[in-house]
């Protein structure tokens, strides 16, 4: 909606949106900027886009609160050009305390199908530019998409040039896979690993997890990865508590009732600083994260939610039984039919989305590996698993594999992450069954900067699990898919030196997908 003239007069004496000179004086390396969290777009549509900022106040310091009233009046622009000429939309709001001084608007944009620029004015201060896009209408014919994935981005193990070597990549779209943030601090077994600290203790109440995406959020190529496109967001694990599944916390000394606590805060702290719709909040304590969108003709994209709706971890008693480990295939669990990994409502959810049948490919974006990975048990022809992916939930996979089998859902790609490797694997019908048809393919993006599992261990039981053709977890870095109504061609993006924050990137490896055809090809 436009705003008001007389709104906009009212307004601009708090705002100094009447003095240019102000707001191009007001710069964030000043650090005065109302805005030190920078910008981000995410979740478009054909007529709408959320924006998103959140205000502050610089320096940060933990436990302080940032130097601004309660509430504080905001104006957001849309223009069709970068230097924020050709105005489409603009309105007012207002950033409030209680909210984490966050701010989500979904203007309507007056064309499907092309770039816009935003921003935000407040207090004398201009935010930055961002740029975003409203989708193609699904009738559309679209002969191309460029999707960056990423995941996984411990603040204290590298700096983020992955993000800024992704936002040289130009991509449509981006799809966060989880682990935005970390709950925990670097281990003393790993603090030499470490490069900059959190400054905070363990995460446990909404501060605690405000501070985190605050600190996060100051870092220049985050922001300029959130400015180029806008962003589909999903959580995983991290975003909480390591290796929780639904309301069970992983940790032995915490109740549910205090899990639960912790669970609500931290979701909060997610959906206020991600560019998420208003919607996705049911209530207080409840959000939908699963989602479809759709571009043009092309590709569907079903973002899933493969944490809040979770059974229990897979034979949760013994020394590391709530966390993720590796566990022998005598254990029931992993082969029991009324565990979830999805849940039932979303299980159902999913099965109607992929009997529509509306574009050449179907994209599946969620949180943990699909593959199977199995190691070698003591006993001969036994093998054991690990219990915080897909392979801690057989049956639910199963099921899942049979919902894209009946559907005929097509050329289905599903982009994972929270490994910290890089993973390109073939899905059959039946893991480890030669017999059982490939029904998709998966590629999992190793991290931003989190450190990786073992390269040789894993390595080393590659021949057992045949259908993953690469494995690499000794790059940080991200996915950049490029899908045509004829092949897909995925490039799995390894930097240099993630102590570097200029590091550049190379491609790891490179795969062609051919529509129709669920095949792995080398680049």
């Amino acid at each position: 909606m436009l705003l008001p003239r007389r709104t906009a007069l009212g307004l601009g004496a708090s705002l100094c949106i009447a003095k240019p000179s102000l707001v191009r004086a007001t710069s964030l390396d000043q650090g005065t900027s109302c805005f030190p969290f920078g910008v981000a777009s995410g979740d478009p549509d054909t007529d709408s886009v959320v924006i998103w900022t959140r205000l502050g106040t610089l320096p940060l310091v933990f436990g302080a609160e940032p130097d601004l009233p309660e509430a504080v009046p905001v104006i957001w622009e849309i223009a069709l050009n970068p230097d924020m000429t050709g105005l489409v939309a603009s309105g007012h709001t207002i950033a409030r305390k209680e909210a984490g001084y966050s701010i989500h608007v979904v203007p309507r944009l007056p064309a499907a199908g092309r770039p816009y620029w935003y921003r935000f004015l407040a207090r004398g201060c201009a935010s930055p530019v961002g740029r975003t896009v409203s989708l193609p209408r699904r009738s559309q014919r679209i002969d191309s998409l460029r999707l960056g994935i990423a995941s996984c981005a411990h603040y204290e193990f590298g700096y983020y040039a992955a993000y800024d070597r992704m936002a040289d990549d130009r991509p449509d779209l981006v799809a966060f896979l989880g682990d935005y943030i970390y709950e925990h601090n670097a281990p003393p077994r790993r603090l030499h690993e470490a490069i900059r600290a959190y400054g905070a203790p363990l995460a446990y109440s909404l501060a605690d997890y405000r501070w985190r995406y605050a600190i996060q959020k100051t870092d220049t190529a985050l922001q300029r990865a959130h400015r180029v496109a806008p962003w589909l967001c999903i959580w995983d694990d991290h975003e909480v508590e390591d290796d929780y599944s639904g309301l069970f916390s992983a940790a032995k000394n915490e109740t549910q009732p205090a899990f639960a606590a912790r669970r609500a805060a931290a979701y909060q702290a997610w959906f206020e600083n991600m560019p998420v719709r208003p919607e996705l909040r049911r209530n207080r304590n409840v959000y939908q994260l699963y989602r479809r969108l759709y571009y043009g003709d092309l590709a569907s994209i079903d973002l899933l939610d493969g944490r809040q709706y979770r059974s229990q971890q897979p034979c949760p008693t013994g020394k590391y039984g709530g966390e993720g480990h590796m566990e022998a295939d005598s254990c029931r669990d992993l082969f029991d039919p009324g565990r979830s990994f999805l849940g039932r409502d979303q299980e159902l959810w999913l099965h109607r989305q992929l009997k529509e049948h509306h574009t050449l490919w179907t994209i599946l974006a969620q949180d943990l590996m699909v593959a199977s990975l199995r190691a070698p048990d003591h006993e001969p022809g036994h093998y054991r698993y690990w219990t915080d992916s897909w392979d801690g939930f057989q049956s639910a996979r199963n099921r899942l594999m049979d919902l894209l089998a009946d559907t005929k859902a097509p050329s289905p790609v599903i982009f994972s992450g929270d490994y910290h490797a890089h993973f390109a694997s073939e899905i059959r019908q039946r893991a480890h069954d030669p017999r059982s048809p490939v029904i998709a393919t998966e590629f999992l993006g190793t991290s931003i900067t989190s450190p990786g599992p073992s390269f040789e261990a894993i390595t080393s039981v590659l021949p057992l699990n045949p259908d993953i053709h690469y494995y690499d977890s000794r790059q940080r870095g991200y996915i950049l898919a490029d899908f045509r109504r004829d092949r897909a061609e995925i490039a799995l993006k390894g930097l240099d030196n993630v102590r570097d924050p200029l590091s550049a990137v190379q491609d790891m490896a490179r795969f062609i997908i051919k529509h129709g055809e669920m095949k792995l090809v080398k680049g």
